[in-house]
């Protein structure tokens, strides 16, 4: 009666001053997960050990049946301690002269686990304690779960789930009955039962948890059998580490365990490994990104930010795909889709790709040769740059960057200063914002934000009309495929980009579904080599959406393309211009070229401009910035120096005029 009393004195001590909780259990490995449930990216805990979460229902049941059979037979009978099991392990002892078979029951060693001490008699009995401690205040179900996160698997394996991936990459749902008689027999001796070390040691545990599972009927002869002639895998895997860039963004903004994300991670795989080939092929000093999208959601399925982001060599550390780079000519079909809305321009407009001068600002051609007449969609599938900046004048830069603002957010800006330049590359974004304007385009001008998480919405975006995105993308789709590759019935829609210096290759392949970004660039924003984004760029961007094609089989386009773009267009054709004869005559009146003003007091000069010819409505640059004016004559306010005034007319055609305002007097 009095021991009786002890006991129970005892537990209550334990009770109100040491209380048992599973805080351990709570400190895991951070994973990002794909869309189906696998891991695509872990991380160690704060111990530095690999240990997950557990959840019974994920569990291989023949690993639980041979695990419960092995350690634990009357786990779901018992309060905690086996007495059985213990007078059995001590007659063994005894018999024996050392221990044959332990007595700890899984509540039991789950409490060692819990508060490691040396095995003595005296902590044994506080294992006991401790024990019927944990059986009072967690479920038999809880406390399976705790002992299957923490019990050691040799190095800084803790847990089934991180065991079963180490020592064979997999989750531990799809275990064989003899890796599951493995991992059931490595806690027993965790650095001398790793398969991964030694084998004959392995074996032999492993066939001793086989035989007692036979012998228990837990399994027939013939499974028995085959299991125990199985080999023994050598090998250990990497725990996994796909898509580390979007990886460790989502870990970083996010506090949960476990981030549940969009990705595919087959499709991840297969093109992390195609990255590596290519990218050891790319220029010196080169890398790429990828970002494979789903247009109708705007959800990324594949995220590579670099191809092998340890490589010191190309600074894959850094994510190209949100570093700011020049665009080239890869916005233009914004550009054009403006037009189209707007009703400036049809598909089959006439545009003059001739040498031009637009104030200060003398473009040409990426190939350096001019076509004279066009039609818009000639012009656009062959990213000629005199005419996309002509079709910028008249949907005006300011307008154009609201829209592209709208569609993929902030954009930079060298020096603050909007200009015709945007046309060609003139400002800086990221490889994330131009998949996101894809994406819209490929989804019939509407579409939906960025997004890599389950359960986020994007937010809707409306980017051009229905009717001028059905243009725009029946263009693409006609352009001609890179050598090497097919586009049969126009399955595919394309759009490349090289920007000034060689420094930025884009392409942009996008289906009805699927939007592929690829970026070949160097991550310190030097030149690559003299080539264009057709050579370098748009076969890597098929052939990733082959990759995707595999993995994710999706629809071709509802319609067929409308462009003809290889018939001579008829006469009842508009042009983007006037004949230069009508035009001849459109000129400053005033002031004349080279004209100097001074003022005659401490202000700015005003100069009054008056135009003649031309037609309304006009456009006009003061030193290289639009002016929203829309008339003939205008009066503007200078500071000293030399300044640039053109005027541009409904027609396309321009006229210049430089002056000079002296320094004011102020005496």
């Amino acid at each position: 009666m009095l021991l009786m009393l002890s006991f129970l004195l005892f537990f209550i001590f334990l009770e109100i001053f040491y209380p048992i909780k599973l805080t351990p259990t709570k400190d895991l490995s951070r994973v990002v997960l794909d869309r189906s449930g696998k891991v695509v990216y872990a991380t160690l805990n704060s111990k530095d050990k690999w240990r997950f979460r557990v959840d019974l229902k994920k569990i291989d049941l023949n690993y639980k049946r041979v695990l419960l059979n092995f350690e634990d037979k009357r786990f779901y009978k018992h309060w905690g301690v086996d007495y059985l099991a213990l007078l059995r392990a001590s007659w063994q002892l005894i018999k024996y002269g050392h221990i044959t078979s332990g007595g700890s029951t899984i509540t039991m060693q789950l409490a060692r686990l819990l508060e490691p001490k040396s095995r003595t008699i005296s902590s044994k009995i506080i294992e006991i304690f401790r024990a019927y401690q944990l059986e009072l205040h967690y479920s038999k179900d809880e406390i399976l779960s705790a002992y299957l996160t923490l019990a050691p698997y040799g190095g800084n394996v803790e847990g089934i789930v991180a065991a079963s991936m180490r020592y064979f990459g997999k989750a531990p749902n799809a275990l064989t009955l003899s890796q599951s008689a493995i991992l059931v027999s490595i806690p027993q001796s965790p650095e001398l039962n790793r398969p991964d070390r030694y084998k004959s040691a392995t074996k032999e545990a492993r066939d001793k948890v086989l035989k007692r599972a036979y012998e228990a009927k837990i399994i027939d002869k013939s499974s028995y059998n085959f299991a125990k002639n199985s080999k023994i895998e050598a090998k250990v895997y990497k725990f996994p580490r796909f898509s580390p860039h979007l990886s460790q963004e989502l870990l970083k903004n996010s506090k949960s365990l476990e981030i549940e994300s969009r990705l595919n991670l087959p499709l991840q795989n297969s093109l992390e490994i195609w990255a590596k080939n290519v990218g050891t092929n790319l220029p010196k000093g080169a890398t790429l990104g990828v970002i494979v999208l789903k247009n109708s959601s705007g959800e990324v399925l594949s995220y590579i930010g670099s191809y092998d982001m340890f490589n010191k060599d190309i600074l894959g550390y850094i994510d190209i795909n949100r570093a700011i780079r020049s665009p080239g000519s890869i916005l233009k079909p914004l550009i054009y889709g403006m037009a189209l809305e707007n009703g400036i321009v049809d598909v089959n407009t006439i545009i003059k790709d001739n040498q031009s001068q637009f104030g200060e600002y003398r473009p040409h051609n990426f190939s350096k040769k001019y076509h004279d007449e066009v039609t818009v969609a000639y012009a656009l599938q062959n990213s000629l740059n005199i005419p996309a900046i002509k079709v910028l004048q008249k949907v005006g830069v300011d307008n154009f960057l609201d829209r592209l603002k709208n569609g993929c957010g902030k954009v930079i800006l060298p020096k603050k200063q909007a200009n015709l330049t945007v046309a060609l590359g003139g400002l800086g974004i990221k490889a994330v914002q131009i998949a996101q304007i894809y994406s819209i385009l490929a989804n019939g001008g509407t579409g939906y934000t960025l997004h890599y998480l389950k359960g986020q919405k994007g937010k809707k975006i409306k980017l051009l009309n229905s009717d001028a995105d059905a243009k725009v993308v029946d263009i693409l789709r006609e352009a001609v495929a890179p050598r090497g590759f097919t586009n049969l019935s126009g399955f595919l829609a394309y759009k490349t980009g090289t920007s000034y210096g060689y420094r930025d290759f884009w392409s942009a392949v996008f289906s009805k579904e699927i939007t592929v970004v690829v970026l070949v660039a160097k991550a310190n924003n030097s030149s690559i080599i003299k080539s264009s984004a057709r050579d370098i760029a748009l076969p890597l961007a098929f052939e990733v959406m082959s990759f995707v094609k595999s993995y994710i089989p999706h629809n071709s386009w509802s319609r067929d393309s409308k462009i003809n773009t290889k018939r001579v267009p008829s006469n009842t054709l508009k042009y983007l211009y006037k004949p230069k004869e009508e035009v001849e005559n459109f000129k400053f009146l005033y002031p004349k070229e080279g004209a100097k003003f001074q003022s005659a007091s401490c202000e700015d000069v005003t100069v009054e401009f008056k135009l003649k010819g031309g037609k309304s409505p006009y456009i006009w640059y003061i030193d290289g910035k639009e002016k929203k004016f829309n008339k003939s004559s205008i009066r503007y306010s200078f500071k000293e120096g030399a300044h640039t005034i053109s005027a541009i007319d409904k027609s396309a055609k321009q006229v210049v005029v430089d002056i000079w305002v002296n320094s004011p007097n102020c005496n």
